[in-house]
């Protein structure tokens, strides 16, 4: 079945911290009615679960209009075309793909510091830096936003609870494609997760989308790999 709770949270970031476990994430924390709000966003590439990240400044959301009327907080969506849904295969902006294959960068996977001096110590460094250009670029977003009194952030994913009260935001990142025998059952069309970045101090829109080299960017209309 597709994700649960697909929907957009709209809100002014506060904090962030990075939490690791099976698969590490960057956690934002968010103001918003109804909250705190916390968002989960995928920044480390783990074995057989490579990231694909592209970072879009001077970014024009698909419907504009529609994104800056929400409400801030969490705003469920519908899984269709024609209204706020991403779908990083069908989305267009201008006529043109909201984002393509090609503009993704592969975040290589971290891996431990070399023991011994030399090129192999030096190579393993440069990994290790390139591992977290997508943290680095996700700490120097939040902290623009925070600096900007009405900077907002709009994160696209599933919305989950605690309690019975809705408290988050995850699975920030393209949600189809995926191999039936890993994360198959999550596939569906116009439920893609993303962060757009509103900046009015300085008059920006910058997008962080975020997918997995195991996805395929060929699906069909339930969101299944061709």
């Amino acid at each position: 079945m597709p994700i649960v709770n697909y929907s957009v949270l709209a809100g002014r970031p506060t904090a962030g911290k990075v939490v690791s476990g099976a698969s590490t994430h960057y956690q934002i924390a968010m103001q918003a009615p109804d909250g705190p709000f916390t968002v989960a966003v995928n920044i480390q590439s783990v074995n057989g679960s490579e990231v694909l990240y592209a970072i879009e400044e001077e970014f024009t959301p698909p419907d504009l209009a529609a994104l800056m009327a929400l409400p801030m907080g969490m705003t469920k969506l519908q899984s269709a075309p024609g209204g706020l849904a991403l779908d990083y295969v069908r989305s267009t902006v201008d006529g043109q793909p909201m984002i393509t294959q090609a503009q993704m960068t592969l975040l290589p996977q971290l891996r431990a510091k070399a023991k011994v001096k030399g090129s192999d110590e030096e190579e393993q460094m440069i990994q290790r830096a390139r591992a977290k250009a997508l943290e680095n670029a996700v700490i120097t977003l939040l902290n623009m936003t925070i600096a900007d009194k009405d900077g907002v952030i709009y994160a696209f994913g599933s919305a989950y609870a605690d309690s019975g009260k809705v408290d988050g935001i995850h699975d920030i990142h393209m949600n189809q494609g995926n191999p039936a025998n890993n994360h198959g059952g999550d596939n569906g069309v116009w439920q893609d997760g993303a962060l757009l970045i509103h900046l009015p101090a300085k008059g920006t829109w910058t997008a962080v989308f975020i997918a997995f080299q195991t996805e395929s960017w060929a699906t069909d209309s339930a969101g299944g790999p061709i």
